[in-house]
């Protein structure tokens, strides 16, 4: 009799565990599941007080909630991470995103803009560009907490748009391990690109989880957003999630880098170019240019963006180049010891290969802002 009410006790408690096991995986679950209440919460502290929420996308992973500011007649987008319920990235856009045909703000003047703007900047590069007959300055920046990039109406000082992501931008590993295993950005965005038809590449991020590395892709294709996920070793292609853009992309805009702007016209560069480090920009520029190619980057704006990633250098020579049917920029800076072969990707801006060798011949020198910036 005891062994029966001994085994008996046995099966109970047993079972008591697995229910305790699975109350507690339940309680788990809901306690991280993220209600779109609360994402339209978080996401409302991060923008203007002003704002009303107008729609969202959800998917696995993420939350993309809308809003619209009526009086200051801009739109927000607020991507929040479901696991962590942390703000991963903010973008803005004013209803009217134009530029203007004069430039009466220097650079120094829209640092200043940009850095009451975004408080925290610690890092700010500047360059003028021209958009379809307007001008706009593009600012590239980061903080210990955040980096990201606006463009600026020069007669304004009104910021026209921007992108802000929140955290450290994680880098392809050079190591021994994984050295040659990872996909290029410029191999995601062609995987992407090749899934998708066409379109551009709006975004795109490396991520790792558990060890692994994949690339996030935001692809817009007739005003229609996809998002990609894009496995960074084997190089397959996944759709997470296709919704209408919230905000209005112009694959017409024509790029011209040869207007510049000299005192007393109506546009162009500033001539403030040694404030933001553009002083490299005394290298050869070889190659087609990005006259007649609609929606790419101008090779200044292409010169600022490798000179916010090692201010100071010199760019010795930049090309525009088609390679598999994507425009990149490709060229050589030098900074100190070092020489820098660098790919961007002329629609998007996105750095897509980046190597760094020192020059043998030259003397040491210590580059505090090549090492903070090197990837």
């Amino acid at each position: 009799m005891s062994k029966f009410i001994n085994k008996r006790n046995g099966i109970i408690a047993a079972i008591a565990v697995v229910l305790v096991i699975a109350a507690i995986i339940l309680s788990t679950t809901f306690t991280q599941a993220m209600t779109l209440d609360e994402a339209k919460e978080i996401a409302q502290k991060y923008v203007p007080s002003t704002a009303t929420f107008v729609t969202s996308e959800e998917e696995e992973n993420k939350f993309e909630v809308m809003f619209h500011d009526d009086k200051n007649e801009e739109g927000f987008e607020v991507e929040i991470n479901k696991e962590t319920k942390q703000v991963k990235k903010v973008e803005s856009q004013l209803d009217n995103d134009l530029g203007s045909k004069t430039v009466k703000l220097s650079e120094s003047e829209v640092k200043d803009v940009v850095k009451k703007a975004f408080e925290g900047i610690t890092s700010i590069s500047v360059n003028l560009t021209k958009d379809n007959g307007l001008y706009e300055y593009e600012v590239d920046f980061k903080s210990n907490d955040f980096y990201g990039n606006a463009d600026v109406n020069p007669e304004t000082g009104a910021i026209l748009e921007s992108t802000i992501k929140y955290g450290t931008a994680i880098t392809i590993p050079t190591d021994d391990q994984n050295k040659g295993d990872i996909l290029s950005y410029k191999e995601a965005e062609k995987a992407a690109i090749k899934e998708a038809g066409g379109g551009f590449v709006k975004d795109i991020d490396l991520e790792r989880k558990n060890g692994n590395y994949y690339y996030e892709i935001e692809l817009v294709k007739d005003n229609v957003e996809y998002d990609y996920i894009v496995d960074a070793k084997t190089g397959k292609v996944t759709l997470e999630h296709e919704h209408d853009s919230y905000f209005d992309y112009d694959d017409d805009d024509d790029w011209d880098d040869d207007d510049e702007y000299h005192p007393g016209t109506t546009g162009g560069n500033s001539g403030n170019n040694t404030a933001s480090g553009n002083t490299g920009n005394s290298g050869s520029t070889s190659g087609s240019t990005t006259s007649g190619n609609s929606g790419l980057i101008s090779v200044e704006k292409a010169k600022s963006i490798v000179l916010a990633k090692i201010p100071g250098a010199t760019i010795v020579k930049i090309h525009l180049e088609k390679d598999d049917g994507i425009y990149i920029y490709e060229g050589e800076a030098r900074l100190g010891n070092y020489e820098y072969d660098f790919e961007i990707n002329a629609s998007s801006g996105v750095i897509i290969d980046w190597d760094k060798d020192r020059i043998e011949h030259d003397d040491d020198d210590d580059d505090d802002w090549d090492d903070e910036w090197d990837d």
